[in-house]
């Protein structure tokens, strides 16, 4: 059995006696000392040779007793690279749920039932600059997000390229289209059940090669509104990626989400650690 942890912000859960809170500091310490382990290490030139390659994985926790809770994850990722330009696909489902019975009544929650999809295009327009594509669809029950999709463009630049490092800064505009589901929700002080905004888009990210078998990878995205008050977006995902052979790998992810326009009952961040066996396909 492989175990995840998740912890969504929109439900105050509890794991073994400790506060969410404590919770999420542990599991970010834990998170960020792994990495840290292993920044003096070495890593492979990458492979520019137009195959496929990724991994995917899942992991279920289940637990019975006083309180009954069932979590799942599965995640997939991609990528095809060239010279000249790169294609990466990306996949994620976590879901949760508790059941609880006292004095013989017994209730259900979903904690956590969410799904994204996201695609990216990237050209090569000189040995530092490229442009880019991209286009990513997100539902959350939690948050009565029913679905968003968001068509991105802009140019980015490899600060830095070398066999151990690659990190890139991006900038752009995307277009957005939220739909809720009923009974729809509060921006603004008004009740909508979606609306569509453009954005400026202003991001990095990075690539580290630690050791033949370690990466860790990395993405961060602003994404204010440049049409009306809309707020922003922040999306923030880290991942380390330890390989145990030639197919098999430990993944372990930190992955923030901030919505600025969130308003009571919701809330505006969800954080989600977890950890998990990933299968690996290409060489």
């Amino acid at each position: 059995m492989l175990v995840i942890n998740a912890i969504p912000n929109d439900t105050e859960t509890v794991i073994a006696g400790m506060p969410t809170r404590q919770v999420k500091a542990l599991a970010l310490a834990l998170f960020l000392a792994a990495a840290a382990s292993c920044q003096n290490a070495h890593a492979d030139d990458a492979k520019h040779d137009g195959l496929w390659r990724g991994n995917g994985g899942a992991a279920f926790s289940d637990s019975y007793g006083n309180t009954q809770s069932s979590s799942l994850t599965i995640t997939a990722d991609a990528t095809r690279q060239t010279q000249e330009d790169k294609l990466s696909l990306n996949g994620q489902y976590v879901g949760s749920r508790a059941q609880t019975t006292s004095n013989g009544v017994t209730s259900t929650s979903t904690t956590a039932n969410q799904w994204e999809a996201r695609s990216r295009y990237d050209h090569n327009i000189s040995e530092k600059n490229f442009d880019f594509g991209g286009l990513d669809f997100n539902r959350d029950q939690i948050q009565l997000l029913s679905l968003r999709t968001v068509v991105s463009g802009g140019l980015g630049r490899h600060v830095i390229k070398t066999d151990e490092t690659q990190w890139d800064v991006l900038g752009g505009l995307s277009y957005r289209a939220d739909r809720y589901s009923n009974p729809g929700v509060t921006i603004n002080n008004q009740a909508t059940m979606g609306f569509d905004t453009t954005e400026f888009l202003l991001g990095e990210e990075s690539t580290n090669k630690l050791t033949e078998s370690t990466t860790f990878k990395q993405h961060l995205m602003y994404r204010p509104n440049i049409n009306r008050d809309k707020g922003y977006l922040v999306t923030f995902d880290s991942t380390l990626m330890v390989a145990i052979n030639k197919t098999l790998s430990l993944r372990v992810s930190l992955q923030e989400r901030f919505n600025s326009l969130a308003q009571a009952p919701i809330k505006k961040n969800d954080t989600l650690f977890f950890t998990g066996i990933n299968v690996k396909f290409g060489e």
